[in-house]
Formats: C-alpha cells, sequence, structure tokens
C-alpha cells in the first residue's frame, strides 16, 4: 500500500543518510545506477506498509523517520520485534513467501522505493554490494538472537539499558553525539518490544533519570549520562558496534 505522494526520481546528491546507508558500500557510478532504479516514497504517520503475510514487491532504503515492525499471533497478540530508522533496509528480495511481519510507520516516512526484481537484478550483477546485504542480514539474524536471549533472561532494567545503548549505535553518522539516544517510538511500543508493560518502562524510565543514567532532552530523544553503569547493567562488556537493520 503507497501513499500516491512523492513518486519522484530522489536527487542521491543531497540525500542525508547515503552515507550511513546501503549506499556507503556503492561507488559513483553504482549510486547512479540505483538512483535510475528508485522512486521516493511517503508514506504517512501510522501507515501500514504492508501487512504479514502479504506479497512484497518492493525494497525501501529509509532516508527520513521510523517504521516498526511486527507480529501478529494466533491468540490476539501482537509482539513488536525491531524497529528501522533512517538508513535501514524494509522490504523483501524473497521469492514467493509473504513479509514475515507487518511493517508500519512510527512517524511521517520517507523511502528509496525500487521494484523488487530490478533490486536483485542489480544485487547480482555487484558482488561486493550483494556481499554487503549478506553481511547485514547475518548481523539482523545475530540482533535476532541476542533480543530472544534478553527477554529470556533479563529484568526491566537490564531489557531497558541494553535496549537504550543498543539504540545509541543505530542512525548516527559519524559527526553526531554517540550518547544521544533518538527515541521516536512510544513508549508502550517499547515496552511490548521489551516483553513488559507500559507502566513497567514509565517506572523504569523514571528510576534511570532518578539514578542520573539518562536525561530526557524531550518526547524525541535521551541522553545517556552513565554508560557504564548502563552497559553494567545490560550485562555488555563492551559497547554494541554501529549497524544497519535490515528488514526483510
Amino acid at each position: 500500500m503507497f501513499c500516491a505522494t512523492d513518486t519522484v526520481r530522489p536527487d542521491c546528491r543531497h540525500c542525508i543518510v547515503r552515507h550511513i546507508s546501503l549506499c556507503s558500500h556503492t561507488s559513483t557510478r553504482e549510486r547512479a545506477e540505483l538512483q535510475a532504479l528508485s522512486k521516493r516514497r511517503r508514506f504517512d504517520r501510522s501507515q501500514v506498509i504492508y501487512n504479514q503475510d502479504d506479497p512484497v514487491d518492493n525494497v525501501f532504503v529509509i532516508t527520513r523517520g521510523m517504521v516498526k515492525l511486527y507480529r501478529d499471533a494466533p491468540n490476539g497478540k501482537r509482539q513488536i520485534t525491531g524497529f528501522l530508522g533512517s538508513g535501514d533496509i524494509l522490504g523483501s528480495i524473497k521469492y514467493r513467501a509473504g513479509a514475515h511481519c507487518t511493517a508500519e510507520s512510527i512517524t511521517e516516512l520517507d523511502v528509496c522505493a525500487f521494484q523488487k526484481e530490478l533490486f536483485s537484478e542489480f544485487l547480482q550483477d555487484h558482488s561486493a554490494l550483494c556481499f554487503a546485504m549478506l553481511v547485514m542480514a547475518m548481523d539482523e539474524i545475530e540482533a535476532q538472537y541476542d533480543h530472544s536471549i534478553l527477554l529470556g533472561r533479563k529484568l526491566a532494567p537490564e531489557r531497558l539499558a541494553a535496549f537504550l545503548l543498543l539504540l545509541s549505535r543505530r542512525w548516527k553518522r559519524d559527526d553526531e553525539d554517540p550518547d544521544l539516544v533518538y527515541t521516536l517510538m512510544p513508549r508502550n511500543d517499547i515496552a511490548d518490544h521489551l516483553g513488559v508493560t507500559s507502566e513497567t518502562i514509565s517506572r523504569t524510565f523514571t528510576r534511570f533519570k532518578a539514578e542520573a543514567l539518562i536525561r530526557t532532552l524531550d518526547n524525541k530523544s535521551v541522553l545517556l549520562k552513565n554508560v557504564p553503569r548502563l552497559q553494567q547493567l545490560a550485562g555488555f562488556e563492551e559497547m554494541p558496534s554501529h549497524r544497519m537493520s535490515i528488514g526483510l
């Protein structure tokens, strides 16, 4: 399902995420080829991009905004499996199979859209980019495994500490503050993702602020004030590495 606005070619020269997205693995010539294959799309806030099990015929590179991914269980419960933001990849390059989860915009969303078949052909013709996608997919599998351990073994403060530290390494340019965390998603979505109640997340945020572990800058960002203590809570021996996410 697409919003009908902004279906023109993007101008890659002015793209604010090309240094952190898939395009960072391409040459100038390859970026020009990708630009020729892409269309700019815009989605409204809270718009479903595609539903779980639906066929997906496009691959998107997010240039602005945030998306939540979730699955609906047979018992009616919803589990948010992840969040995607600027520079991340959304869509499908799989054949036949439907979408693994529902993708819904949290904010207004701008993307570069590629037809799946054309994008797949481009990857086959550019082995370095195909390898970069493979590494991203492997990182995503590892991240999902780590998240399952987080939900199974950690208490709410430990889960939130890990979540904030992981977010501090997402959607960042090299010149941005590494301790600044973008929290564009609502608290109830964070709670769902971490397997706790909204009330528990609110209490834990309040506790972290009282203990000077974080400082809330506005309703969209948090500053980490005591990274070593958050690392200790999360059980991280070292800080997470920077990575893009791939929601294929």
